[in-house]
């Protein structure tokens, strides 16, 4: 009678090192086993030239290999984790009967690993990919021959070779040498990551002082930075400056890696002939400081309240002070004698001769500037926008249209959730909770106010949306808020609002419902943002 195989399904957390423990199988005994270091996704990552070490724990094989794609090496074991000089052994092979091999990967792009395996009965492999079981059954190839034939296929990521450029007045400077580049104070430089190999998911552009001999660094040496791709970057502090970049790659499941440009021409600020204006965004700050920024340094100066003016929702505000910040010489903080609240609207008038730059420009006055009111979203970056490409948010059990994370569409940064509910299914959703979603940071309401949330939203022109709503349910009370989908355009990014109650949230629930299995209905969302309802007295 044959021996069917019934199989304990392994996953190796971290790297194995090819230790074995010598073990006859009974002679009646066939079945199949194996594992590797990367763990359980249906096609494995690397690092170009890092190793991975595969493991064929099968018992009863009458013949049994691995085989291996050109540009991967066999290397000697055992490896610790700190090692960085491999051995390479059986130079030039690509096959071998090892048990467990050690490869290192060379050439960037898709490899392949083969493991091949004939037993003289029929066995089954039971396995589980991305949290999903499977089973991979053996082919009859002879009498008392039965093969499994295993393609494990390995992404090789290349090393990242950061490619910039530098604009100035929309012409691309030589990068090459090291001779200055001058910009006038209040003016731009456009820079730019064009990195493409290596597969980069973001970068870090920062600019710093050019220190004296002797000075000692600190916090305040970099005057501006940005996480963009392209970025225009205002310099308004005299000095001389050096402009660096960190390429990086950082996703699940993805080998990390960095790497670090300087810009070899150093950066002159020198003085300028344009107007001394503001430049950039007035926002209030968490403490109800309002800073506004300017295109250059302050020449010291007075008490300058007298020519300033601060309208509260229409109506004039006392000013308690307006100083010079005190990391930044290009801001004033202003602050108001009374309490500022989130739905307030600000606005900032300037009309004086008073105020100069370092450089001797008198400051233009301005009338009814802005502010940006302060706002702290209670819901993280990677719940907020979804840029840890689908760990916090998960498509729920029940939902048996796609609903996935993409980068297909963003309102901002690289990934949107993209909910699909098109005839013959009744529910698109994803989730925060369990089963499939991460565990939720628990927003605790303590000050008994309610919720407001906002978010992106984007429907597809070809969508319908009479009679259509959808939901965002909150956890545990497991109670929603419905948006009629029929009011909003089709075609652009919309802003949708709602409000919930006070009480601790531990889940959301985002979701398109219809038990008649009708809808057509194709809809993105971005940048969820939370925060505690504050109305003026």
């Amino acid at each position: 009678m044959k021996n069917k195989l019934i199989i304990i399904g392994l996953v190796l957390s971290g790297i194995f090192y090819g230790c074995q423990t010598e073990y006859e199988a009974p002679n009646s005994l066939s079945d199949i086993a194996f594992y590797n270091s990367a763990g359980t996704i249906k096609t494995l990552n690397v690092a170009l030239n890092k190793y991975m070490t595969f493991t064929d724990l099968s018992q009863g094989a009458n013949e049994h290999s691995w085989s291996i794609d050109e540009g991967v090496n066999f290397l000697q074991g055992p490896i610790k984790v700190k090692d960085s000089v491999f051995t390479v052994i059986n130079n030039g092979q690509t096959l071998t009967a090892e048990k467990t091999v050690i490869l290192q990967f060379n050439k960037a792009g898709i490899s392949k690993v083969r493991l091949y395996n004939v037993f003289k009965d029929s066995v089954t492999f039971r396995g589980n990919t991305n949290g999903v079981n499977y089973f991979k059954g053996s082919v009859k190839i002879a009498e008392n021959r039965w093969a499994i034939d295993t393609t494990f296929m390995v992404k090789v990521y290349d090393s990242i070779s950061p490619i910039i450029q530098v604009k100035q007045n929309d012409i691309a400077l030589n990068l090459t040498g090291k001779d200055t580049i001058y910009v006038e104070a209040g003016d731009k430089l456009h820079f730019s990551d064009l990195t493409i190999q290596g597969e980069p998911t973001g970068r870090n552009w920062y600019i710093k002082k050019v220190l004296a001999p002797g000075v000692a660094a600190s916090a305040s040496d970099v005057i501006a930075s940005s996480l963009l791709a392209e970025v225009d970057i205002v310099f308004k502090k005299l000095g001389v400056y050096r402009a660096f970049v960190n390429v990086t790659r950082s996703a699940q499941y993805v080998p990390g890696a960095a790497k670090t440009v300087t810009i070899s021409r150093p950066i002159k600020v020198t003085k300028s002939n344009k107007p001394f204006i503001i430049s950039g965004a007035v926002k209030e700050q968490a403490n109800e400081t309002i800073q506004i920024p300017f295109a250059g340094e302050f020449a010291p100066f007075l008490d300058p309240k007298a020519n300033f003016t601060v309208k509260v929702n229409g109506s004039t505000f006392a000013i308690a002070s307006i100083t010079l910040n005190a990391v930044d010489q290009t801001i004033l903080d202003l602050k108001l004698t009374q309490k500022i609240y989130r739905p307030d609207v600000i606005t900032i008038s300037y009309n004086g001769t008073s105020l100069k730059s370092a450089d001797e420009r008198v400051l233009a006055p301005f009338t009814d500037v802005p502010v940006e009111m302060h706002n702290v979203n209670l819901l993280s970056p990677f719940l907020s926008g979804f840029e840890d490409g689908g760990g916090f948010w998960k498509k729920y059990y029940s939902s048996d249209a796609p609903a996935a994370i993409t980068s297909e569409k963003a309102f901002s940064g690289i990934y949107s959730a993209k909910l699909s509910l098109t005839p013959g299914f009744k529910e698109a959703s994803i989730a925060t909770l369990p089963p499939g979603g991460a565990n939720f940071p628990s927003i605790v309401n303590q000050t008994g106010k309610n919720y407001v949330v906002t978010w992106k939203m984007f429907i597809t022109p070809e969508s319908i949306t009479v009679g259509k709503s959808m939901g965002l349910f909150y956890i545990p009370a497991w109670a929603n808020l419905w948006v009629d989908l029929s009011v909003y355009p089709k075609g652009e990014w919309v802003t949708v609002t709602g409000e919930i109650p006070p009480s601790t949230i531990t889940g959301l629930y985002l979701r398109l419902l219809d038990a008649a299995k009708t809808s057509n209905l194709i809809i993105y969302f971005d940048d969820f943002k939370m925060v505690e309802k504050e109305v003026r007295p």
